[in-house]
This record gives C-alpha cells, structure tokens and sequence, in this order.
C-alpha cells in the first residue's frame, strides 16, 4: 500500500512580493487581509504600494472606532426624517480620486465593529454610505500566535478577504533602507548579521524583541549623533530591540567609530589599509557607500577590487541601492563586466 505524501509549501510573501500581489488586488478592488507578526511591515508595504499606483492611502484604525462611528452622525433633513452625516475618515461618495482604505488592525477591533466593517467590505457601503467606485479596501493585522489582542475574525467577514500573511526578509529590508535614510551603521550591521532583523518569539516575556520597526528606532537614536555614555546607550538599544541584538550592535557601533575617515581611502584608493577585523571592514564599508557619487565611485571599485569578491559586491551593490544613476557610469560598467569574466 503507498503511503499518501504530504507536500508542505511556504505560501508566506516577502515584502517585495506582497507589494506586487497588492497591486494586482488593490487594482481589482478585491478586498484582501495582510497577517504578519508585529512590526514586520505590514502598514509600510500597503502605504508604498498605493503611493506606486497613485491612490489617496487611507489609514483607518478600527481597535479605536465604535460601530456608530463608521455609520456616522444622525441629523434631520427637510422632511423631518433622519439622515446620517458620513464620517470624514471615509472618502467621499461622489470622489472620483482613487482611494485605498486600509483597515489596520482589524482582528484586533471589537466583534461589533468587525461586523460593521463587513457591510464596508461586502457591500461598499455602510448604511447610506457608498464607497466611491475609484475606492479599495485592504485589512492588516496580527495573527492570534503573535500574543496580540485579537478576535476571531466571522467567517463571513473571513470569507470576503483574500488572506496574505508576510515574512521578513533582510534583502528587501535592506534594499528599503538604502534609500529611505536609514543610518548607514545599522544598514550595515544587518547586512552582517541578517538574523537579527527580526526575532520575535511570542513565548518570550521580553518586551523588546528586534523587528524592522525597532530597527528603524535604533537608526533614528544614531542619527542624533548623541554623545551619550556607553551604559546608556546599551540601556537605550536593549530597550529598543532586546539585550541579545543590543549587546552585539554595541560592539558593532564601536568598531564603526573608531575607524579611519573613509575619505582617506577616496584619496587613494589603491594604498589604502584594508582593516584585518572583518567587522570593522563591513563597517568601514557603510561608511563609503554613503559617500558615493559620479565622481569618486571609481576610487570606491578600485578599492572594492581589492576585497574580498563577496565584500567588494557588498560595497558596490550598496552604492547602487542608495544612488541607482550610478549604475550609469563608467566605473560601475567597468565593474560589472569585470565580475561578469
């Protein structure tokens, strides 16, 4: 007799795919629900992907809503008959500019409210309100695993969602970062060390856990260039993405700040040291990539042709993601066909 096989498949997106996924969906008007862990970008993957297709991004907050408030205000028309003023969070009906409602943390909204929002979702309209024909509807929210506050979803209200669940991915993080001010020490630190972008175990007491948002913490803090005692800063870091993550980006940020100005190396690329200590090398790195433009990006791949082949990618590649005109230049040519040989 055979044994029926069990075919196992990872059907999780990673961002840069659940941003095309959403287009196609947003586009469609088919209204769709985004389940993640907490701060793995769920609200920042829906908000670029409507800024890409040109919608009006709506966020609307349904743990802070009660069901009258979707319905609206009643007044008395003319006729003595009461009528119902629209809440302004929702567009207008007779709008004719795309909008994309994003329904945030819906399985986190009472059952009261969720079953409001389902006329929103199935019909287009709650009560006298009609959603205006250039309007999508999109949800996102925690799963019940992820040691949030969460109601279980109707079924029906479930039924009218196609359901996407996102993962995190340090390629696509990192691609984000490069060009969204992302300081160049953590860009770096994760590149090096993907496996801490995210960690969260819902197990876990821990109140703070490494996630792409409190990375994003930990970049604002360093941009503010404070000149602060390394005791509290490891406070502050651990604080932001627990003691594990923070112990080790500490010891990171300190061989970033004791290196040698990366201008040095622009002025001669050919002779300048090469740092033996391979974190101080990534970190000596974030540095020059930031640096980049038409006009020294030769000194950077003469220099990047004397690292190490994965470590020289990694430079230059960064160059690229924070300033892709430079792809267009002679030095990033020559380099590229030199790595095609």
């Amino acid at each position: 007799m055979i044994e029926p096989q069990t075919i196992s498949a990872d059907y999780t997106l990673r961002p840069s795919e659940l941003a095309e996924t959403l287009a196609v969906l947003v586009e469609a008007r088919q209204p769709c629900m985004v389940w993640g862990g907490p701060g793995c970008g769920k609200s920042q993957v829906a908000n670029q992907t409507a800024n890409r297709l040109g919608y009006q991004y709506m966020d609307i907050r349904g743990p802070l809503l009660d069901p009258v408030d979707l319905r609206g205000i009643p007044w008395r028309d003319q006729d003595g008959r009461t009528r119902w003023a629209p809440p302004g969070f929702l567009p207008p009906t007779s709008s004719t500019a795309l909008h994309l409602l994003n329904l945030e943390e819906l399985p986190s909204s009472v059952p009261m409210v969720q079953i409001a929002l389902f006329q929103l979702c199935l019909e287009r309209r709650i009560g006298e309100y009609e959603l205006p024909p250039g309007a999508s509807v999109i949800a996102c929210g925690n799963r019940e695993q992820d040691r949030s506050i969460v109601h279980r979803m109707p079924a029906p209200l479930a039924n009218r969602f196609v359901h996407l669940e996102i993962r995190v991915h340090p390629d696509d993080w990192c691609a984000w970062a490069a060009s969204n001010g992302i300081a160049p020490q953590v860009l770096f630190f994760i590149q090096m060390r993907p496996e801490l972008l995210y960690d969260f175990q819902p197990d876990s007491a821990d109140n703070a856990f490494p996630t792409p948002r409190s990375w994003e913490f930990i970049s604002n803090i360093v941009n503010q260039q404070a000149d602060l005692d390394p005791g509290v800063e490891r406070s502050l870091f651990r604080g932001t993405v627990g003691e594990g993550a923070a112990v080790d980006f500490a010891a990171f940020l300190k061989v970033w700040r004791e290196l040698p100005h990366p201008r040095a190396i622009l002025d001669d690329p050919e002779n300048a040291a090469i740092p033996g200590n391979e974190s101080a090398l990534i970190a000596l790195c974030g540095s020059l990539y930031r640096l980049a433009t038409d006009v020294n990006l030769d000194a950077i791949v003469t220099y990047a042709q004397r690292l190490r082949r994965e470590i020289g990618e990694f430079l230059v590649g960064a160059c690229i993601r924070n300033q892709p005109p430079l792809q267009h230049t002679p030095a990033y040519i020559r380099w590229a066909a030199i790595r095609t040989q």
